[in-house]
């Protein structure tokens, strides 16, 4: 009996164990460029993004915020403040490896990992 109680509390952890994983979704870490002009560079750490835009006149836009993706819908959703209000933006979303080099893809524009 004592056997069996603890082979199932086993699996109750093993499964435990399985649903938290899972439950954290799919996230990014380090720098992307956009791979056409790359005046546009996103950097990802856990749940928090930087987005800058080099603008050739003058002052980088520098955007933060955090991000959520759904690899399920293929869509990433950006959360960020603009003035002291809360705004989301929601973008077609993919990721893949083309010639030993990391990419994602926001919207229609595709970001290489630097």
């Amino acid at each position: 009996m004592k056997k069996t109680l603890r082979i199932v509390a086993l699996m109750l952890v093993l499964v435990m164990s399985v649903c938290a994983l899972a439950s954290c979704g799919v996230k990014l870490s380090g720098e992307y460029k956009e791979s056409l002009t790359g005046n546009i560079t996103y950097e990802f750490s856990g749940s928090k993004y930087t987005q800058t835009i080099d603008n050739i006149i003058g002052n980088d836009t520098v955007i933060e915020g955090k991000y959520e993706i759904d690899e399920d819908a293929g869509k990433i959703t950006f959360t960020y403040e603009v003035d002291g209000e809360e705004k989301t933006s929601t973008e077609n979303f993919s990721q893949g490896e083309e010639d030993g080099v990391k990419y994602i893809k926001i919207g229609v524009l595709k970001y290489n990992k630097q």
